[in-house]
């Protein structure tokens, strides 16, 4: 790579940096071109040159996370639980980024790239987790793999959003995606993969749906009840 390549190469992580923080900061909405030149220290026309518009400085800037996301499951075994957890972390690692995020990616047209990106790479790792399973036989004969993978990746996608919506404490959000992954498994999985469900469901549900993961002791600092 020559002298030329890696600063430009430089310049445009500093600009997915400095569009994280400004996304993290006002929002999606809230930003705007001319503040992420400024803050990236590079001219307008440079801003639309290595990335792009509006649109396409959301999804560079998603793409990166979701290969990095990527990349650490793949270094993993085929689990769901392993799943989840990675998950769960990825977006535990930017919190203030995320919650920004995952409503936009939600609600906006202009997203669907970068939605379509996320799921595709979620529901790859999901389905190789369920494969697994299937090839151990731990799976039950009747279970459908396809039906089963978009109702575990649906569940991913409504506790992340409950989340960025306030819905969730940190502890709760974990405890909640681990609950309704293993209590659906309970019912598909024969042998130790069914007992290994079950032990995760039973430790799961105190905190699952709890604001601050425990029953009775009202919300978090900072949230309304």
């Amino acid at each position: 790579m020559s002298v030329v390549d890696l600063q430009m190469a430089e310049r445009r992580e500093r600009i997915l940096e400095a569009a994280r923080e400004l996304i993290a900061r006002n929002g999606f909405d809230g930003l705007t071109m001319r503040e992420l030149a400024r803050e990236s220290q590079v001219t307008a026309p440079t801003l639309y040159n290595l990335v792009g518009n509006k649109e396409e400085v959301l999804f560079a800037a998603v793409e990166q996370q979701t290969l990095g996301f990527v990349a650490t499951l793949e270094r993993t075994e085929p689990d769901l639980l392993s799943v989840v957890d990675a998950t769960v972390r990825q977006l535990l690692r930017r919190p203030a980024y995320y919650k920004a995020l995952l409503p936009v990616l939600a609600s906006s047209e202009s997203a669907d790239p970068a939605r379509r990106h996320v799921e595709g790479a979620l529901a790859r790792q999901i389905e190789a987790a369920i494969a697994a399973l299937d090839e151990r036989g731990e799976l039950v004969d009747w279970a459908d793999r396809d039906v089963l993978a978009r109702q575990l990746r649906a569940h991913l996608d409504l506790c992340s959003l409950e989340w960025a919506r306030g819905r969730h404490s940190s502890s709760s959000f974990r405890a909640t995606a681990r609950y309704g992954v293993a209590a659906t498994l309970i019912g598909l999985c024969r042998g130790e993969a069914r007992e290994g469900f079950e032990r995760v469901a039973r430790e799961s549900q105190r905190d699952a749906y709890s604001r601050r993961g425990r029953r009775g002791r009202g919300p978090e600092k900072g949230h309304a009840a």
